[in-house]
């Protein structure tokens, strides 16, 4: 759970740069090259989002069958 957490909250980090980044670039591979950076954290935290609510779920489904 805390691993995830962290992973995404990295990911979040990453995101923010990569949209920093993104706002200084002059040149149009600079700006290609943020973007590609920005979709693939945003993949990465709907992902790892994804794996967490699983195992929040799971959980959950332990809880009841006892």
């Amino acid at each position: 759970d805390s691993d995830i957490q962290k992973k995404i909250d990295y990911e979040i980090r990453m995101r923010e740069g990569a949209c920093k980044l993104l706002a200084a670039c002059s040149q149009r591979d600079q700006a290609l090259e943020a973007s590609k950076s920005l979709l693939t954290c945003n993949a990465r935290i709907m992902a790892y989002m994804s794996e967490l609510q699983r195992m929040k779920e799971a959980q959950v489904m332990q809880r009841v069958a006892r």
